[in-house]
């Protein structure tokens, strides 16, 4: 788990078998530890052995092991990044919106999520292909969303196409049936939008319930989740989903 104090400061705790931690160490730990040399750090994003930082000056801050070809115990900057507005860590992944609109990924790659048209890892950050006018960017288990200026959502990565049918996609492609979304977010196999009416849409596996649409199957395109019809302000809401 990381947490973000208001002063700039990072804490972190849990597992940490792949120094997710940041504290130079594969020691778990039970209570909350300042992450050293971290500071003016405006968000954090936590995936499954690897952690991010992004800092007031736009720069990304990357440690742990995202098993393709860097690992490293303590936070150190990723290079050839610059103007980062937002970040996100998928389970072997790593997402970054710039302030140009432009989407950069690099990490696992085996289901396409680094939306730059191959399957080939990276360990350096590549632009997602013709994907411009983002505003916000989030990163599922093996799969990231996106969401545009226009308000329409786009997805890439390893996608669930049909019944128990999941197929790698390695360019982003809109998500039909989606317009005036305000906010996204994304689980291990789910997404969720929020749009600018109030309601609330999901789409991905279902086996657990969590569609929120009274069910137990599987959606391919978004369906609304029962019970949520309230208009809310924009920007007022903020979704989170652990994969």
């Amino acid at each position: 788990t990381l947490a973000l104090k208001s002063d700039g400061t990072v804490w972190a705790w849990g597992n940490n078998d792949g120094s997710q931690l940041g504290d130079g160490t594969t020691t778990a730990r039970s209570t909350p530890s300042q992450i050293a040399g971290l500071t003016a750090v405006d968000g954090v994003a936590a995936g499954n052995q690897h952690s991010l930082a992004l800092k007031s000056d736009g720069t990304v801050w990357a440690w742990g092991n995202n098993h393709v070809g860097w690992h490293t115990t303590t936070p150190t900057q990723v290079g050839g990044l610059s103007q980062v507005k937002r970040i996100a860590a998928g389970a072997d992944h790593c997402a970054v919106l710039k302030s140009d609109g432009t989407v950069w990924g690099w990490g696992a790659n085996l289901s396409g999520q680094l939306g730059d048209g191959t399957t080939t890892d990276r360990a350096a950050p590549v632009q997602v292909i013709g994907l411009t006018g983002v505003v916000d960017i989030v990163a599922g288990g093996w799969r990231s969303t996106a969401l545009r200026n226009d308000g329409t959502v786009w997805g890439w990565g390893l996608r669930l196409t049909g019944p128990s049918d999941y197929t790698p996609t390695a360019l982003p492609f809109q998500i039909t049936g989606l317009t005036n979304v305000r906010s996204i977010a994304a689980g291990g196999l789910a997404d969720l939008a929020l749009k600018g009416d109030g309601t609330l849409w999901a789409w991905g596996v279902n086996v657990a319930g969590q569609l929120g649409d009274g069910t137990g199957i599987d959606r391919v395109t978004p369906v609304r989740v029962v019970g949520f019809n309230q208009v809310l302000r924009p920007g007022a809401v903020r979704l989170v989903v652990v994969p």
